[in-house]
């Protein structure tokens, strides 16, 4: 079997998924990437361990300044030269649409992928929501990372049997590791894109609640944005002591988990939300909106983290209970461990391969 998957970029937590898939397909598989980096990615990746190719880039910025849209029309001659009996569209760019197309035109199979969740996708328009009816009428399986995702294509009236989970993994081994609560010099870590979405100045807002009630936590910030000027300067007029380190490589990251007590993560809009997927497999409680795919199914409320709303008074009143009570602590993060082991590579790689097999028996 033949498979090309068309997606945006490569990112880090996808990685092992496509070097799993090349183990399994072969030659047979390969990787469309839409561009090599977004303008808000400032990670480097290094040699991609699969084979790919990396279609000519037309990048539009969005009005939002953060999202992306692609429009590689060269999609289309690449897949007519591998020739694919199984085309893997992640999202629905033009980029996408052309291989989509493609697929259809010349008869061959075409999956939907998606991380998207019904709280991810409520602003979407008319026309976005035509174009999935429309694509997804005509696809023959489906592919989602999440259950919400799953959900999702129910919405659109998909059959279950046709849809398969491919969860959103990290390699757990890199993660793991048994720094307890005095191990740990930082009480709270922010990790993610200085931007109104993820909610920074929230943080700061949390933090000074904290101070007003005498608590001065000590402070581990990871990132970068238009925000951040703006985020160090309200820092400055607090009582906290601040370790700003700015971007950090995927490679780098999990050293960083592992000095952190609780990870925030206030924000307004994720699809999934890698940040607390790879605390909690660092052992690392997370407090989280219900605005994130995370929340309800890898964030249990009082299990793993806390699922709040975002009001500052809730956040601080279980930010210092958590920094307090160190057998809760002790609790979380041993919960946190456990939570992430059936987010494996493995697991996701089943998902892709089943997807690709499955016949609908008409």
């Amino acid at each position: 079997m033949r498979v090309a998957l068309v997606t945006n970029i490569p990112t880090p937590y996808r990685i092992a998924l496509y070097s799993h898939l090349f183990r399994l397909f072969g030659e047979g598989f390969v990787v469309l990437f839409a561009a090599r980096r977004e303008p808000n990615r400032l990670w480097r990746l290094g040699t991609l361990p699969f084979p790919h190719h990396f279609l000519a880039e037309r990048i539009t910025t969005k009005r939002d300044g953060f999202n992306y849209i692609h429009n590689n029309l060269d999609v289309v001659g690449y897949l007519r030269r591998f020739d694919p009996d199984v085309v893997i569209t992640t999202g629905f760019n033009p980029t996408h649409l052309y291989a989509w197309g493609y697929a259809k035109w010349f008869g061959k199979r075409h999956i939907p992928m998606t991380d998207g969740t019904l709280l991810s996708e409520t602003h979407l328009s008319w026309l976005h929501r035509l174009v999935r009816r429309v694509v997804f009428s005509t696809s023959d399986a489906f592919i989602g990372a999440s259950q919400g995702s799953l959900a999702l294509y129910h919405h659109y009236g998909i059959d279950s049997k046709k849809c398969f989970q491919s969860p959103l993994t990290v390699e757990n081994e890199v993660f793991i590791n048994s720094n307890g609560l005095a191990n740990r010099p930082y009480d709270l870590l922010f990790v993610g894109n200085f931007i109104e979405i993820k909610n920074p100045l929230f943080f700061v807002a949390v933090l000074k609640s904290l101070c007003e009630r005498g608590r001065h936590p000590k402070v581990l910030l990871i990132g970068e944005g238009r925000l951040k000027e703006a985020l160090l300067l309200a820092l400055a007029d607090l009582e906290v002591e601040v370790s700003y380190v700015g971007f950090v490589e995927p490679i780098q990251i999990p050293a960083y988990y592992q000095k952190a007590k609780v990870l925030l993560f206030p924000t307004q809009h994720d699809a999934w939300g890698m940040v607390a997927h790879e605390a909690l497999a660092s052992g690392t409680p997370v407090v989280v909106t219900p605005y994130a795919g995370v929340a309800y199914e890898l964030v249990q409320d009082d299990i793993n983290g806390f699922i709040l709303p975002l009001v500052v008074s809730q956040w601080v009143v279980q930010v210092d209970r958590i920094l307090c009570d160190v057998p809760l602590w002790e609790r979380l993060s041993k919960q946190a461990f456990a939570s992430v082991l059936p987010y494996s590579s493995e697991r996701a790689v089943e998902g892709v391969r089943r997807a690709c097999e499955y016949r609908d028996a008409k």
